[in-house]
C-alpha cells in the first residue's frame, strides 16, 4: 500500500486526474454548446450532435 500512495506515483496521479478534469470538461462544452466558455464550439460540432440525436435549437 505504501508504494501504491507512495511520492514516485503522486505525479502520475495528478497528471492523470487533471486530464481527466481536462477531458470532462470538454466533454460537456462539446454536449451542451456552451457558447461562452469557447465561442465556435457549437458551429464546430453542431452536425455531429444532430448525427448522435442530440438537439441544439
Amino acid at each position: 500500500m505504501e508504494r501504491i500512495l507512495g511520492r514516485e506515483n503522486t505525479g502520475w496521479m495528478i497528471i492523470g486526474a487533471a486530464a481527466l478534469v481536462l477531458i470532462a470538461s470538454a466533454m460537456v462544452v462539446v454536449a451542451f454548446g456552451m457558447e461562452s466558455v469557447a465561442p465556435g464550439v457549437h458551429d464546430a460540432f453542431h452536425d455531429f450532435r444532430h448525427v448522435i440525436g442530440m438537439p441544439c435549437h
